[in-house]
């Protein structure tokens, strides 16, 4: 009896052992696999990255010792699969791909072109001016594989002149990918902007993306390539003092949006990037002194007195002086770029920067009431001035 009752507990302790072996096995090859996904796309430690933590240290030990033997190992490795399945997908080799960027006098633009060239893409960087100091720092800063070329996408002739060069550059292969950063922010209440701000706005950010994006989508197609529009969080919500911005952001969504329905048939993605609050050169405080002088002199002699010089001064100060509370690390957005370009499933909104994600979810389950509070606090109007008229 004896005998028996020591020959099961040897039984059971080579189980043991066997299926320790096994799942071991299986924990090791789905964490180099997720490790491997990471590295080579560049993604930073988030909802997906946690969420294989969670099988890799609580999915073992609740099938090894709750479902048990063979059911539990297979069990365990289809939940690995499953997590492996969602986490970001591996990037298609860069080949002789080639990418047009928009705006890269500065700030994402810039960055992106840098990063491309790096991984031995070749780049056509569009720039306000080639001779700016940017734009110069920029090409000596880069390989002979990037070319720059002056844009300015609210003008008919530019867009022409670039399709040609890119045209005679891509010849049978087409374009790859084309990134339309190239955008305007001004700051003002609704009331302050004139016919002419709102006009320069949606001129650039919605209009000129448009008409660049249609004269490039032959070549986009016959590459059956990529399409990434730099659009904001403020694209899904609005903040008061944005309101010429957020009008043209929303527009670009539903465009990017529609577009991408309409691109799938030609094997074409279309992706946004939805970046928060980062401190590029439109927040340079000589740049926010321009923009604070061109909303005053658009202004009719009624509403400044309504408002009053002071007013809006101290709406400007007020940027200058906090706009070190954002982020001038832009690597967040030029990997979302990146991953949009090349990753073998792109996703279809990236969003970017301190809380951007947890804010889309919150703004999409809060009553109104509650989302304008947030949106007030989010905000950069000064609270211990009022408008001139008020004051009396």
């Amino acid at each position: 009896m004896n005998l028996i009752i020591d020959n099961e507990e040897f039984f059971m302790e080579d189980d043991v052992i066997f299926y320790s072996v096994i799942y071991s096995s299986v924990t090791v090859v789905f964490a180099m696999a997720v490790l491997s996904k990471f590295l080579t796309n560049e993604f930073r430690f988030g909802f997906r990255s946690v969420l294989s933590l969670i099988v890799l240290f609580l999915g073992e030990p609740l099938c090894q010792f709750m479902i048990k033997g063979p059911g539990g190992v297979a069990a365990f490795a289809i939940g690995c699969l499953l997590v492996y399945s969602i986490l970001p997908a591996s990037h298609l080799p860069v080949g002789n791909k080639t990418v047009l960027v928009t705006g890269c006098d500065s700030g994402f633009g810039n960055a992106l072109v840098k990063k491309l060239d790096s991984i031995g893409m070749h780049v056509f960087a569009g720039c306000l001016d080639t001779l700016n100091p940017g734009a110069i720092a920029l090409s000596n800063s880069c390989s002979n594989r990037v070319t720059l070329l002056k844009l300015d996408i609210t003008k008919k002739e530019d867009i022409a002149a670039v399709t040609k060069a890119i045209q005679e550059k891509v010849t049978s292969d087409g374009l790859w990918g084309l990134v339309n950063n190239a955008g305007v922010w001004y700051f003002s209440e609704m009331e302050m902007t004139s016919d002419a701000v709102f006009q320069k706005v949606m001129d650039t950010n919605v209009f000129g993306t448009v008409r660049l994006t249609r004269s490039l989508l032959p070549l986009i197609r016959k590459a059956k390539g990529r399409i990434i529009n730099v659009t904001s969080l403020l694209g899904r919500i609005s903040v008061e003092g944005n309101g010429a911005y957020g009008m043209s952001k929303h527009a670009l969504v539903a465009y990017s949006d529609t577009l991408r329905q309409e691109m799938k048939k030609w094997g074409v993605y279309v992706s946004m990037i939805e970046p928060t609050g980062f401190r590029t050169a439109s927040m340079h405080e000589q740049s926010m002194i321009n923009k604070r002088d061109a909303i005053w002199n658009s202004l009719d002699a009624s509403t400044q007195e309504s408002y009053g010089r002071d007013y809006l001064d101290k709406i400007y100060d007020t940027i200058i002086s906090t706009s070190n509370r954002y982020p001038d690390d832009l690597t967040p957005v030029v990997r979302a770029m990146r991953s949009g370009l090349l990753s073998k499933r792109p996703r279809e909104r990236y969003p970017c920067g301190v809380g951007a994600e947890t804010l889309t979810i919150l703004y999409s389950i809060l009553p109104i009431w509650l989302s304008d509070k947030i949106s007030l606090s989010l905000g950069l109007m000064p609270r211990e001035i009022q408008p001139a008229a008020l004051r009396h």
